[in-house]
């Protein structure tokens, strides 16, 4: 899904009343101004507002590429002005949210959950096991990729040399986590995109323009890049 179709789903939600997460702040959707870029909205004590499409964007970015959003971390403050961009993507049908240490985080489902204009707490059980992901991932200093044309001999071999096993984490990728780094070692067969067998250090960061293919591994997507003994997969945004 792109951020152009996240605004039509918000366009759909134009004069509804939207619930905050935050009791007393709702607002009511009254238009989507595409040439200015900008969403209006009316506030819960009737006054006129408006936010731009790049708050939302920023949220809609983070949602794709981690398990949660902070709104108020991935906008820099807090406050009315960072509750109304939240409120607005809080309401669409695919997005859930949560309480982690006491602050509200959203999450993007793969299905829709509820209806356009409403809020959906995500069940307590999901909401653990999110939270659980979020930490491991805060403890991670660096993620290695292994693509193997024989998943099961090469995870045999790891698991002889580290006496750590194995996770699953979906037909033909393992992972394990060790000293804060992430090990995923996957078939060739299960992966979207070619791609050469080896070992692949994941980061952040600009592709290099013209190179490079792109691969999917457990709906997330990476750019294969080989630069002077370097192999490298960037981190892209999360296809849903």
């Amino acid at each position: 899904m792109t951020f152009d179709e996240v605004i039509n789903d918000i366009e759909k939600m134009v004069g509804l009343e939207l619930e905050s997460i935050k009791p007393g702040a709702n607002i009511t959707l009254t238009g989507i101004d595409r040439e200015a870029k900008r969403i209006e909205l009316v506030t819960y004590a009737g006054k006129a507002k408006t936010r731009p499409f790049s708050e939302l964007k920023k949220i809609w970015d983070k949602l794709c590429s981690t398990p949660a959003a902070h709104v108020d971390s991935v906008l820099g403050g807090s406050g009315s002005s960072r509750n109304q961009p939240e409120t607005v993507m809080a309401n669409l049908p695919y997005i859930e949210w949560f309480f982690m240490n006491g602050k509200k985080h959203l999450a993007l489902m793969k299905e829709p959950t509820h209806d356009y204009g409403t809020l959906y707490k995500m069940d307590e059980m999901d909401a653990e096991e999110l939270k659980q992901k979020l930490q491991t991932i805060d403890k991670i200093a660096c993620e290695v990729v292994v693509l193997t044309d024989d998943i099961k001999s090469a995870a045999v071999a790891y698991e002889d040399m580290t006496g750590v096993p194995l996770k699953p984490l979906s037909p033909g990728v393992y992972e394990q986590i060790q000293d804060n780094v992430r090990f995923i070692i996957v078939s060739r067969n299960s992966i979207l995109g070619p791609v050469e067998t080896g070992t692949y250090v994941v980061v952040k960061g600009n592709t290099i323009s013209g190179t490079g293919s792109v691969i999917t591994i457990n709906d997330k997507n990476y750019s294969i890049q080989h630069v002077n003994g370097l192999n490298l997969m960037v981190c892209l945004t999360k296809s849903y």
